[in-house]
């Protein structure tokens, strides 16, 4: 089956590029099918094809360049989700919508003299924003999905969602990063012990350190203070200076002096983590962690 039209003419031109266009295309597949090129992405329709084919997407938005990444992710979420009937995919949804919501009403702060229908456009972009977080927060409010559970918890404070997030994190079926993260935001309030335990197998999950979120560094550096477990604080300091260069090490310089901490011994201990995080082996027994 040819995918290319045949070039017009007949010389030996509109013969060679017909062949190569030809022989383009099946190399295309040939890549698509050993999973060799990312075909998906090649052929997803864009912001504006989506628009033109489902307005209903767009419209209710602003219609300027503001918030022009926040907007599509929405319309996008909008477009491969249309036809889904369970509410997994709306936790994402509602967060997207914050971050719209903040952006825009950045943006419809911006007054324009001349231009008052940029004025009004965002201002349906922010009610818009207001009504959606408003509706998918109601279909979401008894909701068993641990993510959905946890944000109607954190947004709104319900303690029957609460429950029902501990009571997933208690399975044991938690492999997601970004539900143990919420788990220790919890647990950091009476349980500190617990709450390193969550936030080092969070860290074993990862896969690339580029991933990892660094405020996981910078609150077991806040727990090993609050511990007085000074190794602890002094070996988390060094692992968050590694992956974030505007970090001051003076901190960490002044926690090994003070208390006269083994800082080759220390520095080694670091240098390990940040090696298994980057080799998407961490693994807290392994290195040693509880034994600082």
């Amino acid at each position: 089956m040819k995918i290319f039209k045949k070039a017009k003419g007949s010389g030996n031109f509109g013969g060679l590029f017909s062949n190569f266009s030809t022989i383009s295309a099946s190399v295309i597949l040939l890549l698509c099918v050993t999973g060799l090129s990312a075909c998906s992405d090649m052929f997803e329709p864009t912001i504006s094809e989506i628009c033109q084919e489902q307005g209903a997407f767009c419209t209710d938005l602003n219609q300027d360049h503001q918030c022009r990444y926040e907007k599509a992710e929405i319309i996008r979420d909008r477009y491969y989700h249309q036809n889904e009937a369970t509410d997994g995919h709306k936790y994402n949804l509602l967060l997207k919508f914050e971050d719209y919501l903040s952006c825009i009403e950045k943006a419809a702060h911006i007054e324009h003299k001349k231009f008052r229908d940029k004025e009004a456009t965002r201002l349906k972009g922010v009610l818009t924003a207001r009504k959606e977080i408003d509706r998918l927060s109601r279909e979401t409010r008894q909701s068993s999905d641990p993510y959905l559970s946890y944000y109607q918890w954190s947004r709104y404070g319900h303690e029957d969602a609460l429950q029902r997030f501990m009571h997933y994190s208690r399975t044991g079926q938690v492999t997601d990063p970004e539900l143990l993260i919420n788990l220790a935001s919890i647990q950091v309030k009476d349980d500190l012990d617990a709450t390193v335990n969550t936030l080092y197998k969070a860290l074993s999950l990862y896969q690339n350190s580029e991933d990892v979120d660094e405020e996981i560094y910078a609150t077991l550096v806040t727990i090993g203070m609050e511990k007085e477990n000074y190794r602890m604080a002094y070996v988390w300091s060094g692992v968050l200076a590694n992956y974030n260069d505007n970090v001051n090490t003076s901190q960490q310089q002044a926690i090994a002096q003070q208390f006269e901490l083994p800082v080759k011994v220390l520095n080694e201990v670091t240098d390990d983590i940040t090696s298994a995080l980057d080799s998407g082996e961490f693994d807290a027994q392994s290195l040693g962690l509880y034994r600082l």
